[in-house]
């Protein structure tokens, strides 16, 4: 990192104007992933102003024998005054949302510059090579983070019970699922087979594993009178394809604690991570 040489006394002398150099240029990147995905629009000038504010800290943390500027308070209050500096928010919401993904990047970029510093043993190189890596990085891995966050807060925990059997899964809400039972006229929720196989009679499986439902052979398979009003063929149609699920009517119906009454099952042979919600059972 910084260059530094022994004193007479054995201690370390720091230049601090390369600290101050370095922790600009660190904070001017740092703001700028900030800006970029955030989605914010700032100024270079306004991003250097607060890079600015940020390296004169690491002076006056030196500098000055007051232990208030090494206390978390401090510094908490010194990333607000930066990024009200950097991006002038507008509302409360807006510079706590810049906030948040100041401390993203800023925890993201001081990890991997750790991390490569640890690598090659604190060479002068590192730090340029180190944040250049950890820009690339997230770069190039910053969209999947933000999908796979709301996919998180969008999705749903499922439990479904039949005579006494109950499984646990997770599905999202697809505006695309428009299927309802042509008999009952229940909204459908579409589940993996292997998600619900502990629920249905093991003279299913094979059955189901085909693909070809056919109503009057499933009462055939189905011994058990129990689950013979329970039991429905949903058709179905896409781009280009149509077909039958087996439709099964659950006992419950629970989706974030809440219970969803008159519902239905569609049992689809796809391989699918998540089960489908039909969007008029959320209400």
């Amino acid at each position: 990192m910084y260059k530094d040489r022994e004193c007479p006394r054995g201690g370390k002398l720091m230049y601090l104007d390369i600290l101050f150099l370095e922790n600009l240029l660190i904070n001017y990147v740092i703001l700028s992933l900030t800006q970029r995905f955030s989605r914010k629009y700032s100024t270079p000038f306004k991003l250097l102003l607060g890079a600015f504010i940020g390296a004169g800290y690491v002076l006056i943390f030196f500098l000055t024998p007051y232990s208030f500027f090494r206390e978390f308070l401090a510094k908490f209050l010194l990333s607000l005054l930066i990024i009200y500096m950097a991006f002038s928010p507008e509302t409360l919401k807006e510079f706590f949302r810049i906030l948040s993904v100041f401390y993203l990047v800023s925890f993201a970029m001081g990890g991997t510059i750790f991390a490569l510093l640890y690598a090659v043993k604190g060479r002068e190189t590192a730090l340029p090579v180190g944040i250049g890596f950890a820009a690339l990085l997230l770069f190039l891995n910053w969209d999947y983070v933000v999908k796979k966050a709301k996919q998180d807060k969008m999705k749903y925990e499922i439990y479904i019970e039949i005579f006494g059997k109950k499984v646990k899964t997770y599905g999202f809400v697809d505006t695309g699922n428009k299927l309802f039972d042509p008999l009952s006229n229940l909204p459908v929720v579409v589940v993996a087979y292997s998600s619900v196989k502990s629920l249905l009679p093991y003279d299913l499986e094979e059955f189901v594993a085909e693909g070809k439902i056919d109503f009057g052979k499933v009462l055939e398979i189905i011994k058990d009178e129990k689950w013979h009003s329970r039991i429905g063929i949903i058709p179905f149609s896409g781009v280009g394809t149509k077909g039958l699920l087996l439709g099964i009517r659950p006992d419950r119906l629970i989706i974030n604690g809440k219970e969803i009454k008159d519902v239905m099952l569609g049992i689809s042979t796809d391989k699918m991570e998540f089960a489908l919600l039909n969007p008029e059972i959320m209400g």
